[in-house]
């Protein structure tokens, strides 16, 4: 008897999955790379299930994933070629542990921990710290003067200590009996009255020294004020407006340095390089000085544009 007669009365439910899954693929004229491009699955897991060879390491339960998914890809029914291999006794899910989940909640518990056990460390740290510094406070404030300062005090001498209110009568007492044991000769006494100026020449003298001094201090603040008068620049040009006027201002390099419409009450000062190019649209709003020096603005007439050049 050929091996194709054998096979033929072989029954269905006998067969492994993987061969099921092939015959199917077959009649319908399908290659492995097309079932692998309609499952999204690499050739060699297509080719591994038709020969019913599973990876060690695969889980059961991806096993029958993929051997419902190349079911419904030919149009088997799921439940035919799962009965298949529970009777051919192919992948057991007791064979492959699952891996646990709760292995990042551990390592997650186990960080918490360091670092709950790290700021302790470092809390008590900072509180050991704290007691060193405090009491390093404390006994600085307890700590006696220096030896070499009592002993400063205790060098200086009598002589440059103050005197006591007793001393000092002592001391006006002495002062004025030695006055009174001095004699004063009579002619002696005329001439130094004779040499003291009298009255009126001090007074004289004094009115004297008062007008000397305020000339000087007068000529000073005359000396001051001509040195801090405000320097004006020979360049500058200032303009004020009494009504609306559109003005435009260059310099001889050619540079604009005020455009536009100015309003009444508004001011403008301009430093360039002269001389000015001007243009005024309304000349009798505008009155202009340079160097503070009044520029003639009454030779141009109401109504008309004012172009000139200044100096």
């Amino acid at each position: 008897m050929s091996i194709e007669s054998e096979l033929e009365q072989t029954q269905p439910s006998q067969l492994q999955p993987g061969t099921i899954l092939k015959r199917k693929r077959e009649e319908l004229g399908l290659s492995q790379k097309q079932i692998a491009d309609r499952l999204r699955l690499r050739l060699t897991l297509i080719q591994n299930i038709e020969e019913n060879q599973y990876e060690d390491g695969q889980v059961a339960t991806f096993t029958r994933g993929y051997l419902r998914s190349y079911a419904k890809a030919v149009g088997i029914d799921e439940s035919e070629v799962l009965g298949a291999l529970e009777s051919t006794g192919g992948v057991r899910s007791e064979e492959h542990e699952m891996q646990s989940f709760s292995r990042k909640t551990k390592t997650d518990k186990h960080d918490s921990r360091i670092m709950l056990l790290t700021w302790g460390i470092f809390a008590v740290i900072i509180g050991i710290s704290s007691v060193w510094w405090w009491q390093n406070q404390k006994n600085d404030d307890l700590t006696p003067p220096p030896a070499e300062s009592q002993a400063q005090v205790e060098d200086i001498p009598e002589s440059d200590a103050p005197m006591s209110a007793s001393e000092t009568d002592f001391v006006s007492l002495e002062a004025l009996e030695d006055a009174e044991e001095t004699q004063i000769d009579p002619q002696e006494s005329s001439a130094a009255e004779e040499d003291t100026p009298s009255v009126e020449d001090s007074l004289d003298a004094a009115i004297t020294d008062e007008e000397i001094v305020d000339a000087q201090d007068s000529q000073q603040n005359t000396e001051i004020q001509e040195n801090t008068a405000p320097v004006v620049s020979p360049n500058l040009l200032v303009m004020n407006f009494e009504a609306d006027c559109w003005i435009q201002i260059k310099d001889a390099s050619g540079r604009t340095l005020a455009t536009g419409v100015k309003k009444a009450g508004q001011s403008l000062e301009l430093d360039g390089a002269k001389p000015y190019r001007v243009v005024l649209g309304a000349p009798e709003n505008v009155s202009m000085t340079l160097a503070s020096e009044p520029v003639d603005l009454s030779g141009y007439t109401s109504g008309k544009v004012a172009r000139f050049t200044l100096p």
